[in-house]
């Protein structure tokens, strides 16, 4: 078991910030439970869970449950297709396996026209089957609502995992860099940082920043509409209800009442035969591993796992877009990072997946680079790790594209430079001002790819500010100071290359004043005393 899974949840933070007495203390989702190894056919071609973000009618579902060698419980997995909160779905939608028959273990199950939700459960053999589709069918919206809060959950609950396991990896490695990484991650999350984390000495930071519970999750409407649900999820972390001004991505996520609902979604048809649990999914490649906020019980009434799958519904491709529109990107730099914001699942799921940068090539098929999410980065990086750029000119144009689930999507594109093997700069026409800061612009190739400016002059190279203007321009902040003679150096240095390239700016220092010519004293003419 991962240290993601150990950290305790800490839902009842709420207590002290809420106005109403309901929400109490609750156990938290930190109980690891049985896993189930599910994939989804649809039109040929097969995928795993952590791959598929909503399913169609026509998938085919096959479910394995993973119940270990030493688990001598008799385990009845039941399947059941939901329609709506007001429609009972037929007894035909319900299936079920015996995990403890090798020939009849698995479920195969095709998703039913009409059907909104899919829901597994997993209870002790004692005849249950027939209780489970009882229940169902007598309060289909209860467990509507209970399918839409867990699914909720469990996708929240991914983007707050990676945030925990980016932070203790940071603490492991290099604990100093936290305080740089932090930023980066949480914007990428849409995780609130917790500032104040930051002035604690470095040891101390990651433990603040992932237990805190003054922190926020973002909400995002993106994971909303995949899970269609007005309600939130617990998490590793505690939240308050707050909101901003971000139009449909402007609330934070009321991630803090869902013990509090479920319980009263179940309680409603509690019987004396079962009881029924939540559980939250935390899903890598073709593995869910069920996260359970209460100890099953084995007497009577005997527990009964509740598990939602991915909502029935039209796939909706996630609304990438840039954070920075129109800057230019250097694809030769080694640390290349294509930034990216606007979907959270991009980092915290697998829903995104076989991801390129496909590049423009002058007559020829584009030239496609594999791409990976890095959320500490802030965007997509190369998968590996460098790219091979050979034939390209130093400027072109690029798209990311890729899979969401089964559903190819193009996401927004971006402008390419490469560093040229022989670079020129050239500078404004009219000299510099002796003795005045100036502001220069250099016009060259590839100014995306540049990674240091200097001064250079009799003593020590200076570092100068710069920036990008456009796709051909650099801006200079030239000093006064320390600036003599009739001309300077500039060296840009472009990224991966050793040597860097000089440019001369002459200085116009003003002519010195003539001097007058010299005045000859007038002579004394005053009378002579008699």
């Amino acid at each position: 078991m991962t240290d993601l899974l150990k950290f305790p949840l800490l839902l009842a933070a709420l207590a002290a910030t809420a106005p109403t007495p309901a929400v109490a203390e609750s156990a938290p989702f930190d109980l690891v439970g049985p896993r189930l190894r599910v994939t989804i056919a649809r039109s040929g071609r097969t995928l795993p869970l952590g791959s598929v973000p909503n399913l169609a009618a026509g998938d085919r579902i096959t479910v394995h449950a993973e119940l270990g060698r030493d688990n001598d419980t008799r385990y009845l997995l039941v399947a059941g297709f939901l329609r709506g909160p007001t429609s009972r779905p037929p007894k035909s939608w319900f299936s079920r396996a015996e995990t403890w028959r090798d020939k009849k273990a698995d479920l195969s199950i095709t998703v039913p026209g009409g059907a909104k939700q899919l829901v597994l459960f997993l209870a002790p053999d004692s005849g249950g089957f027939d209780a489970i589709v009882d229940a169902v069918r007598k309060q289909p919206g209860s467990f509507v609502r209970a399918t839409q809060e867990l699914n909720q959950a469990s996708l929240d609950r991914a983007r707050l995992d990676m945030f925990v396991e980016r932070m203790r990896e940071q603490e492991r490695v290099d604990p100093d860099k936290i305080e740089t990484l932090s930023p980066t991650l949480t914007r990428s999350l849409a995780v609130k940082l917790k500032t104040e984390c930051l002035t604690l000495y470095a040891a101390a930071q990651a433990g603040c920043l992932t237990d805190s519970r003054e922190s926020l999750l973002l909400a995002d409407s993106h994971t909303s509409a995949l899970a269609d649900t007005l309600v939130g999820a617990p998490t590793d972390l505690a939240f308050q209800l707050s909101a901003t001004p971000q139009g449909g991505y402007g609330y934070y996520s009321p991630y803090i009442g869902v013990v509090r609902d479920l319980a009263r979604i179940f309680g409603a048809f509690q019987a004396t035969q079962f009881r029924y649990i939540p559980t939250l999914t935390s899903v890598h490649g073709g593995e869910a591993t069920l996260l359970l906020n209460a100890a099953p019980s084995f007497a009577k009434p005997k527990s009964v796992m509740v598990v939602a799958m991915p909502a029935i519904e039209p796939g909706e491709a996630p609304p990438l877009r840039r954070s920075d529109p129109g800057a230019p990107v250097c694809l030769s730099r080694p640390d290349l990072v294509l930034p990216i914001e606007g979907a959270p699942l991009i980092y915290a799921t697998q829903f995104a997946h076989d991801m390129t940068l496909s590049i423009e090539r002058p007559g020829g098929k584009p030239l496609d680079l594999p791409l990976t999410a890095d959320a500490g980065r802030g965007g997509y990086v190369l998968a590996n790790g460098k790219a091979g750029f050979a034939g390209l000119p130093s400027s072109t144009d690029a798209r990311l594209r890729g899979q969401w689930g089964f559903l190819p999507f193009t996401g927004p594109g971006y402008r390419l430079q490469i560093a040229p093997a022989a670079p020129e700069w050239k500078a404004d026409a009219a000299p510099l001002a002796a003795s005045k800061d100036a502001a220069v612009t250099l016009t060259g190739a590839a100014p995306a790819c540049v990674s240091s400016v200097e001064l250079r002059g009799a003593g020590a190279s200076r570092p100068l500010p710069w920036k990008i203007d456009g796709t051909d321009k650099l801006i200079i902040s030239l000093p006064a100071s320390g600036v003599t003679g009739s001309a300077v150096r500039v060296a840009i240095r472009y990224a991966g290359q050793d040597q860097p390239s000089l440019v001369e700016l002459p200085i116009a220092r003003p002519e010195p004043a003539p001097l007058a010519e010299p005045v000859e004293p007038a002579p004394l003419t005053a009378p002579l005393p008699n």
